[in-house]
């Protein structure tokens, strides 16, 4: 049984990889291309919606979180869809209401570009509560194939938006937003066809429905809230940088934050795939799947970073207007390794062990840290820099005071892979800093070939695994 659990892990990991992969190429075009065409001004109003976007799901109020946690055992065929039939149409009116109460306070923001940008966000409350009911539900009923169609159906119409500013000619960004708020709803339309079994159809009484919502948002409610605070312990500095700079700063600093989401998309692939996994699997070899997925992930991130050579090159040749990112660009990359590990490792398994309040305290912990230094770093001196440093230093915090909790919990002695991780970081922002960008490269490589073969032993063993299966 855990064998096949495992192997259906493996598959589902391949494919999602394979599917992330054209969502990397699509999302090349909206990370890099973009900013071109649309400059630092527009690119900025663009950032700005999408800032708030990222944030539209905590309007959802748990309730999806609830889903995601009390049916995460459940196969597809499984689910009680009479219930599911009503309460989620409830639901849908709840962010209807939430919807038509944000759109009006927003009125308040007397930058017009900045109000439009925030408007359309707020459009997307419902659109986003649905669609996260039904992407939480096909991810912990495996059914990641369907997932990875629709991430990548939603890229592709964004890009075909991108082409049409292109032609046009123009760096209107409400044009894409328009775009992305499009794509969404067309996403949104084919999940819930593909779904409409548990949307459509004899559903029960109100009473049993309000039922279920309220114990689907007492049981989300505190991993909705660590997952906000969890976002905000990145995303404070962004809204200090929006509130406080010029939007061509905010756009510049936006930008920087996005070349990690390049990075970061094929890590997301396998945190869609952990937590369903390991849910099947027997909990008492908890501990073993954890230290097991450290090592492969200390391995797998530190080789990722050497894309930042490539890409620092890439913005030195074509993106002149943005160069000013080489500030801070190697304190913000290396944030891909905190967040691959926040995502891989310590969310699911806060989610395996049911410490949602733990989760929920360090997330807090980390955020409290990054207000404290990200305001008093840039009170003391108003540079992105500091923004960046603050929210490095707070996210690094975080991850290891979590890191050391759970080990705790598992019953784990082991904590030296903290102190290698530390040093690996350190090393790679020394070589990302040096002048010569070529000089740096070489030896943040021969670095990290030096650490691949001292883990020769763990790749071998995860070769063997992974070919018996």
């Amino acid at each position: 049984m855990e064998n096949q659990v495992i192997k259906t892990g493996l598959k589902n990991s391949i494919f999602v990889l394979a599917a992330q992969s054209a969502s990397f190429v699509l999302g090349i075009a909206r990370a890099l291309i973009l900013p071109i065409l649309l400059g630092v001004r527009s690119f900025g109003y663009w950032q700005v919606y999408l800032l708030y976007m990222s944030y539209v799901g905590i309007f959802a109020l748990g309730f999806n979180d609830g889903i995601y946690l009390k049916y995460g055992k459940f196969d597809y065929k499984d689910l009680p869809k009479q219930i599911f039939r009503t309460s989620i149409k409830l639901f849908v009116v709840v962010q209807l209401a939430i919807m038509v109460l944000v759109s009006l306070l927003i009125f308040f923001e007397p930058d017009a570009s900045k109000q439009t940008a925030m408007f359309w966000a707020s459009l997307n409350i419902p659109i986003a509560g649905l669609s996260g009911v039904l992407i939480y539900i096909l991810q912990v009923t495996n059914q990641l194939k369907k997932y990875s169609f629709y991430t990548v159906l939603d890229k592709v119409v964004v890009l075909l938006i991108i082409l049409l500013v292109f032609f046009l000619k123009t760096n209107q960004f409400i044009l894409v937003v328009i775009g992305d708020t499009f794509s969404k709803l067309l996403v949104l339309a084919f999940m819930t066809y593909s779904c409409r079994d548990l949307l459509f159809g004899k559903g029960c009484s109100l009473q049993t429905a309000i039922k279920e919502s309220l114990e689907n948002v007492a049981v989300g409610i505190k991993l909705m809230l660590a997952n906000f605070a969890g976002m905000l312990v990145l995303g404070f500095g962004r809204f200090m940088v929006e509130r406080f700079d010029s939007v061509e700063v905010y756009g510049t600093y936006s930008f920087a934050i996005s070349t990690i989401n390049l990075v970061l998309v094929f890590i997301s692939a396998i945190g869609l795939v952990i937590y369903p996994t390991l849910n099947r699997l027997d909990d008492n070899r908890y501990a073993n799947y954890f230290q097991e997925l450290n090592k492969i992930l200390g391995i797998l991130v530190f080789g990722l970073l050497i894309a930042y050579f490539p890409l620092r090159i890439f913005i030195a040749r074509v993106m002149l207007e943005y160069i000013q990112i080489f500030d801070y660009l190697p304190i913000i990359f290396v944030i891909v390794f905190t967040q691959t590990k926040m995502q891989i490792l310590i969310n699911p398994f806060y989610k395996l062990l049911r410490q949602e309040k733990a989760m929920l305290n360090a997330n807090l912990a980390g955020l409290l840290m990054a207000v404290v230094l990200v305001v008093s770093l840039y009170a003391a001196n108003r540079s992105v820099l500091m923004v960046a440093l603050g929210t490095f230093i707070a996210m690094s915090t975080r991850l290891y005071l979590s890191e050391i909790y759970l080990k705790k919990t598992l019953s784990i002695a082991k904590n030296f892979n903290i102190i290698i991780e530390a040093c690996g970081m350190i090393i790679f922002i020394l070589f990302a800093y040096q002048t010569s960008l070529s000089l740096g490269f070489i030896c943040y490589t021969a670095v990290y070939l030096i650490y691949l073969i001292s883990q020769i032993k763990t790749l071998s063993k995860f070769a063997k695994y992974f070919s018996r299966r």
